[in-house]
């Protein structure tokens, strides 16, 4: 279980081992020949060093590394593709590594054709830092899923086309070496799990144990008796009783011993020494490190293969194994408040001092933590009444658009009333009015702000959104259709034709001048009722914003996103996210609403979005990530998605990520712990020195 006592003294020796060997390391043999450089990217490879600028932010931005001519790279005799990644650069960066198989643009999905598929793992290093990037090879003879199963992004490892280094999810502006690195030792490491029983053997079904853990593979922490459980249980209660707690926080995870300011009694965010907090109830600055998901379960819904499991699994078609886990490890069925409370000290323990989106309201209400409320979603019961933007395809067929039309009479109706609607049905809702230890409120999550224009124009006739900028049309071309296909470019007969126009989107200049006068004045109607619902009901809490899909968005959107909220927030699956632009965000405040690293080695067969080597490379991921964002001056706070790993079977859409922090068992995963309690104690004198090193103090 833990050693807090070795801290992360121990942690980071482990980080600095760079070229920390396995077996069989086998180097491999590359010439200059080789080495195509992209996107005006400098490339110098020689003797075995490559020097990397990237400069461009662009996606394909780097070097791809080609195999001889007329051949293919075989990594089939390798556990790992690693290399040594220095950062010559003055500031942290962060590079993928990815490889592929198969044909490119091949569409089947064969086992046995493989189609073209690609691997990746990701590294963020501070400047000076010299780490190992690992690539944990998908043998398709080895780790294939059985029939309707899930699998890992399977390569055939004898077949790979190219090993390519990029620039990672580029957002920022252009500026010399974005990138400026020194990669060396590129190598094969170990040797595959040649004893991994495969779907199809005899000996395989079933692989899912009555804990919900994968059958064919071992690892410290796995469970193995109802016994074990308990007594693990014991051992961390143990433990959570001799950590002390952080020594420089208050009760509400704000900087104790820091500068105090005006005590408002509810949260609210402040610019200090040049760089955005948030302010707690008591006048204390505030950094914010949430989790979200902080739920008792994430219930695997997919019982149609009772193979799959074994013979002492409930015969359901839901199996909530998290939820009889922790019966079976408080020794009850109503375990809840003693879960929840048991929680708490963890999340403290942890570093952690906020609860992140689509935290437990039974969790909100023991009122030990602050947290975030996440009030509705697009397609959630208070909202599901406001139509959306709707397109008619050719086939007759209706696509919804994953955004509301601002326009529709039920938007301002439904939007302005929703905090008032929540808190009538949920007493966290009810509580949050006047709670000071909620910190605000996000309103949806993810919206496709890059498809309000041509979702649109090509909307359905009678959308109230597509009359509204028809009228603005009208008005400023004098209600002429010839002066609008001029300054368009475009051939509409006439107004009605426009309005049942559902194909063309023009890409005129004139055309881009007026969507994006509407985009803007869209985008300001959505975000002022989501504020003025909010600011109604609760005026001294804050408003989170919408939880954009990254960083890259037009700038009009911003615009009217930083008008409105009171914080903005993006999720972000990258390695870092010190250098996003300031510019675009008006100098407001911004928290990061997910961001995570899994890996391959508990037995799941997704690792994440942002995929790394091994668990200690996920601990040294989380750390460098948060040090990132606290030399950001915009940036409040970093939401980790999510607590627990997703079911092995996947979760209600499919996803089944190793991303917690606990395992389906409600084990922790000691090395992130231990890293995000570092990282918690030290973040306030951190974001105050504002460059990253890779000492926390």
């Amino acid at each position: 279980m833990f050693n807090w006592k070795k801290k992360t003294a121990l942690l980071l020796a482990g980080l600095a081992m760079a070229g920390s060997a396995f077996a069989a390391d086998v180097p491999l043999a590359l010439d200059a020949k080789q080495f195509e450089a992209r996107n005006g990217a400098k490339v110098n490879w020689k003797n075995g060093v490559l020097d990397l600028k990237i400069h461009n932010p662009e996606w394909s931005g780097g070097v791809r590394i080609n195999p001889p001519a007329g051949q293919k790279f075989d990594f089939s005799k390798g556990r790992y593709l690693a290399c040594d990644v220095e950062n010559t650069g003055d500031r942290q960066m962060r590079l993928t590594m990815h490889i592929s198989s198969g044909e490119r643009g091949s569409k089947s999905s064969s086992h046995v054709d493989l189609p073209h598929r690609e691997v990746n793992t990701g590294i963020g290093l501070n400047p000076g830092e010299k780490r190992t990037m690992r690539i944990y090879l998908p043998h398709a003879s080895l780790f294939l899923a059985p029939e309707g199963g899930k699998h890992m992004r399977v390569l055939d490892t004898a077949k790979i086309n190219s090993i390519e280094f990029q620039l990672q999810w580029p957002f920022e502006l252009p500026r010399k070496y974005l990138v400026d690195c020194r990669i060396s030792n590129i190598r094969l490491e170990g040797e595959p799990e040649y004893d991994k029983k495969i779907a199809g053997s005899k000996d395989y079904l079933p692989f899912i144990d009555r804990y919900g853990q994968y059958i064919h593979s071992d690892w410290p922490e796995k469970i193995h008796s109802d016994e074990q459980l308990v007594k693990e249980h014991q051992r961390e209660l143990a433990e959570l009783d001799s950590l002390p707690p952080i020594a420089d926080w208050n009760e509400y995870g704000g900087w104790a011993t820091g500068p105090q300011l005006e005590a408002t009694g509810s949260f609210r965010v402040e610019k200090y020494q040049g760089k955005w907090f948030f302010v707690d109830p008591s006048g204390r600055l505030f950094w914010s490190t949430g989790i979200d998901v902080l739920r008792n379960s994430t219930d695997a819904p997919n019982r149609k293969h009772p193979e799959w499991y074994a013979k002492d699994v409930p015969q359901e078609y839901v199996l909530p194994f998290n939820d009889w886990n922790l019966q079976k490890k408080y020794g009850k069925k109503d375990y809840l408040n003693d879960y929840y409370n048991v929680l708490v000290r963890r999340l403290r323990a942890w570093g952690i001092n906020t609860i992140g989106n689509w935290g437990s309201d039974d969790l909100i209400l023991l009122g030990k933590m602050p947290y975030t409320l996440c009030l509705a979603e697009i397609n959630s019961p208070a909202l599901r009444d406001i139509p959306c933007l709707q397109i008619k395809e050719a086939n007759g067929k209706v696509r919804r658009i994953k955004f509301y039309d601002v326009y529709a009479p039920a938007f301002e109706e439904k939007m302005g009333n929703l905090l008032r609607t929540r808190a009538e049905q949920s007493e966290a809702a009810k509580k949050s009015l006047t709670d000071p230890m909620c910190i605000g409120y996000f309103v949806d999550n993810e919206l496709r702000f890059n498809d309000i224009i041509s979702g649109t124009i090509k909307a359905v006739p009678d959308q109230p959104a597509k009359l509204e900028w028809v009228k603005d049309l009208k008005a400023k071309y004098e209600n002429s259709i010839e002066k609008l296909d001029k300054a368009w470019k475009t051939e509409f007969a006439d107004w009605d034709a426009l309005i049942a126009n559902n194909k063309i989107v023009p890409k005129s200049d004139g055309f881009h001048a007026d969507s994006q006068a509407f985009l803007l004045k869209f985008v300001d109607r959505y975000f002022e009722v989501a504020r003025k619902g909010i600011k109604s009901v609760a005026p001294h809490r804050l408003y989170l914003g919408c939880r954009f899909v990254g960083f890259r968005q037009n700038g009009n959107i911003w615009k009217g996103a930083a008008k409105y909220c009171d914080v903005l927030s993006v999720n972000t699956y990258s390695n870092c996210v010190a250098n996003i632009p300031a510019r675009d965000f008006h100098d407001k405040p911004m928290v990061i609403g997910e961001f995570h690293f899994g890996t391959y080695d508990r037995g799941m067969f997704a690792p994440s979005l942002c995929p790394v080597g091994t668990q200690q490379e996920r601990a040294t991921s989380y750390m460098r990530f948060v040090q990132g964002a606290l030399t950001q001056p915009n940036l409040v706070g970093t939401h980790y998605f999510q607590f627990r790993d997703q079911p092995l079977t996947g979760r209600w859409d499919g996803e089944g990520y190793q991303i917690g922090f606990v395992d389906v068992a409600d084990t922790p995963y000691r090395e992130l712990c231990e890293s995000a309690r570092e990282t918690g104690e030290h973040m306030y004198q951190y974001r105050l020195n504002g460059k990253a090193v890779n000492d926390m103090k």
